[in-house]
């Protein structure tokens, strides 16, 4: 009898933006791949069209969060690109499914991702709601890594498949696992007075 396999359930994950630290959406949308079908036919062919294939084509991410502080980093990228600035808009981006445990699992990874819509909260004076924004990020393809069958060798070597460095902040947020996925180089060092209060 094959070993059971779980699927993994949608309600942990963590993505990352090359440059922003942003660990943390309340939704993310992952989006579609897509390839045109081209049909061709010669005379002395059967009544039937080739379907070849076209271009690739790829939906946007869209991201959603609650409106906090650190969240004006999102308006701030959106700006870069109203202000043509696309050399500094233009960024890596991925998106990590976590285990029951904090894991990673499963990873998907974009490249040249830039925010083509923004969306400030709707607010009302009745509502008993989070203040939410809305990024819709467009991007030039993207692909799934299974973590399970790379090992951190063959990582190292995909350049493709790693984010430029970035931080994401280390504490509350911050899920279990996210070392082993990004490194510790990646995370800031812990002062002495906060490896004294853990301990």
């Amino acid at each position: 009898m094959p070993e059971r396999a779980d699927p993994y359930r949608q309600l942990r994950f963590v993505l990352e933006i090359d440059g922003l630290v942003a660990a943390g959406f309340s939704q993310c949308d992952l989006p579609a791949a897509s390839s045109g079908v081209v049909e061709y036919r010669e005379g002395n062919e059967p009544p039937t069209p080739r379907k070849l294939p076209g271009l690739n084509t790829y939906g946007p991410l869209v991201l959603e969060t609650g409106v906090t502080d650190r969240s004006v980093e999102l308006f701030e990228w959106r700006t870069q690109v109203e202000q043509g600035e696309m050399a500094a808009a233009r960024r890596a981006a991925a998106v990590t499914l976590l285990d029951a445990t904090g894991e990673p699992a499963a990873r998907w990874v974009f490249r040249e991702a830039w925010p083509a819509r923004y969306e400030a909260p709707r607010l009302s004076a009745m509502a008993d709601e989070v203040a939410v924004e809305r990024l819709v990020v467009a991007h030039e393809g993207f692909g799934r890594v299974d973590l399970n069958r790379m090992s951190d060798d063959e990582a190292d070597a995909e350049s493709t498949l790693r984010l430029p460095t970035g931080e994401l902040p280390r504490g509350v947020g911050v899920p279990q696992g996210i070392e082993r996925l990004l490194g510790t180089d990646r995370l800031p060092e812990r002062s002495g007075d906060e490896e004294s209060e853990q301990t």
